[in-house]
């Protein structure tokens, strides 16, 4: 069953019995009990999901933070300034936030640095560094959502006197004996039930260790809440630990106490992570898109309500800015070349903004389930920004490309990287990925699943009664896929030029709203507003809170005529 995306969709198969047997035990629906076993969930998650059996406990230790806050009384004492060196994405405002506030809670002096995308890249550089040192007599310098592999940086800071400290969750590609810095990183060791983390709640955990060794009493809620939110914008599985941090971070979010989000959410009903992801994050992250990398943290930091709401309102414009480039240069880039299913995703248009790669890339992952790769020229250098699939570790394959000289820098993690390489190794790098590609996925189709066909009242029921079961949604415990077959499109409305609603009626004459998003100039988009026909659509339901029947909606990912 190929749809219009060129996606073969196929049920996922369930043994009867076991759908059965499960919902006997926990005393759910079948389609409930489906979904868990698609999702492999244990029957401790599904016991957690259905009684809400989410108590938060301190999670993580290690010897690592020991040596890090012993590092840290050493600063104060020799009475040396400290650093907070973040990265200009949400994790890593929150990391530099909460180490922030923490500090001047109790009493710490520190400064902050977010480095700005155009002009500093990503990551500490020498460069950077050199610059940063002159202003203060620094001692002591963390690096946050960063620095696991900035060996030089960190060796050329200690030749300056300049202690490290680096709290971070991008692998670690090599181990480098002779620095001295403490590197609070879970993927220093054998894979665990803590590689998953984001850095900002490793900071969290950091600051657990710090409270108690000051013996002071500091409110932990609005950083585990904060913690929440960085782990789903920068898609942490949102499974095991990760799951009871937001699920019990955003029952924390409280606008009275902390009103820096209200203004970006403007949301009157539970929060859910679909609103974290799908809003706010991207609210965030436009501002070092656009060249305003420290706009976020200040909106953190800032205790007075006539700034907040100042800064609030130019993420808002920075945001609706974003979306237009982002959808112009999608419809150039769908439209500008073709490629094989043999091959990778590599779109590369000059002059296209470096801070708009990432999520381009993100879309076509998204639609054409394949790794995506969309580059730009950036000064000399060509800038590259990758999204990838289940199996094919990008992370590990950039490092690959850096050990051959295919690429002048790079790094990340297995489902996002990004890179630099020189013009005249563009062709080399798009060879070496599709031969990659095509050691892992030589034999495999583009196939997709969904987890059943079901009808619109079944699942109207599903979404009232039993989807909030699921919550939070996101990387790998994604929002479930149904078939739903023969259905005309009734009415169709263009939203910001972008999105499009539809009404549909099914074969029962039951009418219910529909979205597609940035649907407009994509095949997709171009069949729903045209397709006259009976059309079988694969959807997911918009998990919004379900007060009433009219609340009930469905988005639309592909058709299949």
């Amino acid at each position: 069953m190929k749809s219009i995306n060129e996606i073969e969709w196929k049920q996922n198969y369930i043994a009867e019995r076991l759908i059965l047997k499960q919902k006997q035990n926990f005393n759910i629906s079948y389609l409930l009990s489906k979904i868990f076993l698609d999702k492999n969930y244990s029957d401790d998650e599904i016991y957690n999901s259905i009684n809400k059996n989410d108590e938060f406990q301190y999670i993580y230790q290690h010897d690592d933070f020991v040596c890090a806050i012993t590092r840290l009384l050493e600063c104060i004492k020799e009475k040396k300034e400290i650093l907070i060196f973040g990265d200009y994405d949400v994790d890593g405002y929150s990391s530099t936030y909460l180490l922030y506030d923490c500090f001047k809670n109790i009493k710490i002096n520190c400064d902050y640095y977010i480095p700005d995308r155009f002009k500093d890249g990503y990551g500490p550089n020498k460069n950077l560094l050199k610059s940063l040192i002159k202003k203060k007599n620094y001692g002591l310098i963390f690096f946050v959502d960063c620095g696991s592999n900035s060996y030089d940086e960190i060796n050329f800071l200690e030749k300056k006197g300049i202690k490290t400290i680096v709290i971070d969750h991008h692998q670690v590609y090599e181990h480098n004996p002779s620095s001295s810095a403490i590197i609070i990183n879970p993927l220093k060791h054998i894979k665990n039930n803590y590689s998953f983390f984001c850095a900002t709640s490793l900071v969290y955990f950091f600051i657990n260790h710090l409270i108690k060794s000051f013996k002071i009493n500091i409110n932990l809620d609005k950083y585990l809440c904060i913690a929440a939110i960085a782990t789903i914008c920068d898609q942490m599985p949102l499974r095991g630990y990760n799951k009871l941090i937001v699920t019990n971070g955003l029952k924390k979010l409280n606008f009275y106490k902390f009103p820096n989000f209200k203004n970006l959410l403007n949301i009157k009903t539970k929060i859910t992570s679909t609103d974290i992801g799908f809003t706010l994050g991207p609210i965030l992250n436009s501002a070092s898109r656009l060249g305003y990398s420290d706009l976020p943290i200040k909106l953190l930091i800032e205790k007075k309500n006539i700034k907040i709401d100042k800064i609030s309102n130019k993420l808002l414009i920075l945001n609706e800015k974003r979306k237009k480039i982002q959808a112009k240069t999608i419809y150039f880039l769908k439209n500008s070349t073709s490629h094989t299913k043999s091959e990778i995703i590599f779109k590369y248009k000059e002059n296209m903004n470096v801070g708009m790669l990432g999520i381009i890339a993100s879309y076509f992952v998204e639609n054409y389930n394949r790794p995506s790769f969309i580059l730009t020229n950036s000064g000399n250098l060509i800038k590259c920004s990758s999204r990838s699939v289940i199996g094919f570790d990008i992370g590990n394959i950039f490092y690959t490309a850096l050990k051959k000289k295919i690429i002048v820098n790079g790094g990340g993690h297995s489902m996002a990287a990004g890179c630099a390489l020189k013009i005249d190794k563009l062709s080399e790098f798009k060879k070496f990925l599709d031969l990659n590609y095509m050691k892992k996925f030589k034999h495999t189709k583009n196939l997709k699943y969904y987890t059943s066909y079901q009808n619109i009242d079944s699942l109207l029921l599903f979404a009232k009664k039993e989807l909030h079961f699921l919550e939070p949604l996101g990387n790998n415990n994604s929002n479930p896929l149904f078939l739903i077959k023969k259905n005309k499109i009734l009415k169709i409305k263009v939203l910001k030029d972008v999105h499009l609603q539809f009404v549909i009626k099914n074969k029962y004459n039951r009418s219910f709203l529909c979205f597609a998003f940035y649907a407009i100039g994509t095949k997709l988009g171009d069949l729903l507003m045209n397709y006259k026909k009976e059309i079988d659509l694969i959807v997911q339901i918009n998990n919004k809170i379900i007060n009433k029947n009219s609340d009930f909606n469905l988005i639309i990912k592909d058709a299949i005529t």
